[in-house]
């Protein structure tokens, strides 16, 4: 199998297993909503990511930060982020990290 393709099915099979009402899944809906500049590389955007792994607490600064990559804050992101429902950072994050643990996969 193609490393291409190897890892698109690793990922679509990661996602199929995300239950659809998890914070992980959420913060993932998040991601799809949001949108880059042409000119914005995958390593930074990865950056910027592993920044948060880093440090969960500052999922709201994330969250604008990665809202304002294509210079424009849409009616997308920004229902994305109400139905992420984050009222503490800390928790939320603790949350996802425990239901990636209990995934299946």
């Amino acid at each position: 199998m193609k490393l291409n393709n190897f890892l698109l099915a690793q990922a679509m099979a990661f996602l199929i297993s995300v239950p659809p009402e998890s914070k992980l899944a959420k913060l993932f809906s998040f991601c799809l909503a949001t949108k880059t500049r042409k000119n914005f590389s995958g390593t930074e955007i990865m950056k910027l990511t592993y920044e948060l792994m880093e440090k969960p607490s500052n999922l709201p600064y994330w969250t604008q930060d990665v809202m304002g990559l294509d210079l424009d804050y849409s009616n997308e992101e920004w229902k994305a982020l109400g139905d992420m429902g984050v009222k503490d950072a800390d928790e939320f994050m603790a949350t996802l990290w425990q239901e990636l643990e209990d995934l299946n996969f």
